[in-house]
């Protein structure tokens, strides 16, 4: 009897020990893109009912982490992968969506930019560095506040608190001037998740109580002790996606060699008995995120496969409708994400002001601007970015459970005035390029910006003093006024050709002229504006029965008014986005030429003296669309058509190179060829594109020109077939050109590294 009952007081007090060991933490590693493998072990896991109660992770374990702990199904994290935001975000470029085309339009892409710091900046801010380089590849906006719509919500409902969370949860960072690893444990989830996350090099780091943070993995990958520290689970089961003594190729990115020096050994021996570790070395690069499906099926699969070693550790189960409703009673404690104020920390009274006023652009008269949605803020607040010299840091939001709406505050500062840019195009034609741009501009009620562009080369030579006022408002007004000066000499150098040429000639062109423009921006991606350039051009050209070159001088006025709307998303070699443009010109000039001492006949009545006035018209439409899924193949087509009533110039070379020019291919803007200039025309052309990988495209372009007869014929066409590679300096491409069908002349292989920019032209077509 005695014996009988101490077995039911041993059972009795055992009890409690053995619910307690049915409880589970789940530790996910860090690895960029390869931490998408932890969504597809927590769906295996959920599938199959085994519960997790703790959750910890580190770098994109910990946003993984997070999500769930937030609240996040796993349908709902893929979801988010499935879009492609996660690329976008990682790309540090804010979407084109946000920008004003009227910026855009005449921007000198360069490969290399530089800021220098003023005197007058340097006193105003004296721990400013005088020559600013990024501190880091990517630009974090995008990331920034994707992170703080994921998180503020969940934030608040479990008042700081991560042990409230729907699952308690942890993270690590890295303090940089401490060296050391640490555990995050409260305070703004948004917050720690961005730190645990800031990758070396790649991302800036950001503070959190007076710690500079980087990304936790530098120092704990795989943060099992913290977890179990913390809640004492009798169940471990981990998630690795990478490993730390895996050997670096010659080819890996930037990223991944920063990552292997700056990682130190992390233990992934977690207590044997009460643990089981899932994991492979995932085959893709840190950002890669690209292949998100391929991935989070890895870690279904890999957690599938393991699952009967997962049955017999872990007793306990979770059905579909406990974790529905575990979510479900989380998620209804949850906040709106709504913002009643915002307020711009480190500018001026003026400059706060503007920031004020574009941060709420596009709300309507009479709206409570006390309840801003928190897209509406998103929105804005990229734009402002896209728009203006602000740069920002981690944005921070505090939750007022009064009012139950969010204080945010925006850490904003600018950007330094003085910018250089380098940059040009690299070609295996005579068509190579340096491009040198020195910048300046202020920012506050008004924008001044002042630019000097100089395009230096063998065929093409171009000097641009611009200056721009910007009134910003709803529809914002601008100003422009500029010198031009371009020289266009394709007397010498090869263009790539594999055949005989029988369709170009040699020119020279040289254009002066001041231009001025007053333009408003109806939307982000439209312009109307009316330009008045004045100028002096000659066109040089070879005659029948001349000594010498001759050069026929054009002095004009010109008028020019314009309506265009652009959604392109690469300003070369686009494939989605559409550019509409219509506009009508009106030019009054007077060509001068005196040829009679180079005639082999000298005649003194060989000097023209005259007036010439004309009119035209011209309509531009261009689109590209996705015809696959995931935009692997896409379609573009365009139409071009140009009126006028020009007359011609002193002699026919003269008005063929100042006439219209149609010339939808790169190749065909680098030469001349006289069968593609007319006074009026109607192009059409088709432009198929195939993606292979990321950033890699190959492109068909076949235009049809129609036009009046020249040489017998009203039809011409020009194809190209390329390769093109996108790279953050520009892009790269190799391009087999063809003009016309009827033999094998003219037919042009040409590879191009870079931006090849050309300037305006003085008499606009």
């Amino acid at each position: 009897m005695r014996r009988i009952f101490s077995s039911i007081l041993l059972f009795l007090l055992l009890l409690p020990a053995a619910g307690r060991a049915q409880s589970v933490g789940l530790v996910l590693s860090g690895g960029g893109a390869k931490g998408l493998y932890h969504i597809g072990v927590i769906r295996a896991l959920e599938q199959k009912g085994i519960p997790i109660d703790y959750i910890s992770g580190t770098s994109m374990g910990a946003i993984v982490a997070a999500l769930y702990a937030a609240g996040y199904s796993t349908e709902e994290m893929e979801q988010i992968v499935l879009s492609g935001a996660p690329e976008k975000w990682v790309s540090g470029r804010i979407d084109d969506k946000y920008f004003y085309y009227y910026r855009e339009r005449d921007y000198m892409h360069g490969m290399l930019n530089l800021r220098l710091s003023t005197h007058r900046e340097q006193k105003d801010f004296p721990n400013r560095r005088r020559l600013s380089i990024p501190g880091s590849m990517i630009n974090t906006a995008q990331i920034d506040m994707a992170l703080l719509g994921l998180f503020e919500s969940a934030s608040a409902a479990a008042g700081g608190d991560f042990d409230s969370l729907m699952v308690p949860f942890r993270c690590m960072a890295t303090d940089i001037n401490r060296h050391r690893a640490v555990e995050l444990r409260r305070g703004d989830l948004a917050r720690a998740v961005r730190a645990s996350m800031a990758i070396p090099v790649a991302f800036p780091p950001i503070e959190i109580d007076s710690m500079i943070m980087c990304d936790g993995g530098c120092y704990n990958n795989f943060p099992w002790q913290v977890l179990d520290e913390s809640f004492h689970p009798d169940i471990l089961i981990g998630a690795r996606c990478g490993k730390d003594d895996e050997p670096v190729g010659e080819d890996v990115s930037v990223i991944d060699q920063v990552m292997a020096l700056s990682t130190m050994p992390t233990d992934y021996d977690m207590p044997e008995g009460r643990s089981l570790l899932i994991g492979r070395a995932v085959d893709i690069s840190t950002l890669d995120f690209s292949q998100g499906r391929y991935v989070m099926d890895l870690g279904y699969d890999d957690t599938m496969e393991r699952m009967s070693e997962i049955e017999s550790l872990v007793t306990r189960r979770m059905s579909a409708d406990e974790f529905r409703e575990r979510r479900e009673a989380f998620r209804s404690r949850c906040p709106e994400t709504v913002v009643q104020s915002i307020r711009a920390d480190g500018l001026n009274a003026n400059q706060q002001a503007m920031v004020d006023n574009i941060m709420r652009l596009d709300r309507k008269r009479g709206s409570d601007m006390s309840a801003l949605p928190f897209d509406d803020v998103h929105d804005h607040y990229m734009m402002l970015l896209a728009n203006t010299a602000l740069q920002g840091r981690f944005p921070r939001m505090e939750f007022d459970s009064v009012s139950g709406k969010f204080d945010m505050t925006l850490p904003l500062h600018l950007k330094p005035r003085l910018n250089f840019s380098f940059g040009g195009n690299i070609s295996s034609t005579a068509f190579n390029l340096g491009y040198i741009g020195i910048g300046y501009q202020s920012w506050g009620r008004v924008v001044q910006k002042a630019n000097l562009d100089m395009l230096l080369g063998p065929i093409y030579t171009m000097v641009r003093l611009k200056g721009r006022t910007v009134l910003l408002s709803r529809r914002p007004v601008f100003f422009d006024y500029s010198y031009n000066f371009n020289i266009t000499n394709t007397l010498h150098g090869n263009f790539g050709n594999l055949t005989e040429v029988s369709n170009s000639a040699a020119i020279k062109a040289k254009e002066n002229f001041l231009s001025f423009a007053v333009g408003v921006a109806p939307t982000r991606k439209s312009v109307v504006d009316l330009t008045i350039n004045l100028g002096r051009n000659s066109y040089g050209y070879d005659m029948e029965h001349y000594k010498s070159r001759q050069y026929t001088h054009f002095t004009y006025v010109a008028p020019k008014l314009e309506i265009e709307r652009s959604s392109l998303d690469r300003i070369l070699y686009p494939t989605h986005g559409s550019r509409i443009a219509v506009s009508g010109i009106y030019v009054y000039g007077r060509d001068e030429r005196d040829s009679s001492g180079d005639l082999l006949f000298p005649d003194s009545s060989d000097r023209i003296d005259n007036i010439h006035q004309w009119w035209g018209v011209k309509s531009v439409w261009e689109q590209y669309f996705d015809v696959s899924r995931g935009g692997r193949f896409s379609w573009g087509y365009s139409l071009e058509g140009v009126y006028t009533n020009y007359s011609g110039l002193d002699s026919p070379e003269a008005t063929s190179i100042s006439a219209p020019v149609y010339a939808p291919l790169l190749h065909s803007r680098m030469i001349y060829m006289p069968e593609f200039r007319a006074k009026r025309y109607l192009g059409a052309g088709l432009m198929p594109t195939l993606k292979i990988i990321n950033n890699l495209y190959l492109r068909l372009s076949v235009f049809a020109m129609l036009r009046d007869r020249f040489e017998d014929s009203l039809m011409h066409y020009m194809a190209d077939f390329s390769v093109v590679y996108h790279t953050p300096v520009g892009p790269i491409s190799l391009a087999m050109t063809k003009y016309n069908f009827k033999n094998w002349n003219n037919l042009y292989l040409t590879f191009n590294f870079g931006y090849a920019i050309f300037g305006p032209k003085g008499t606009y077509y």
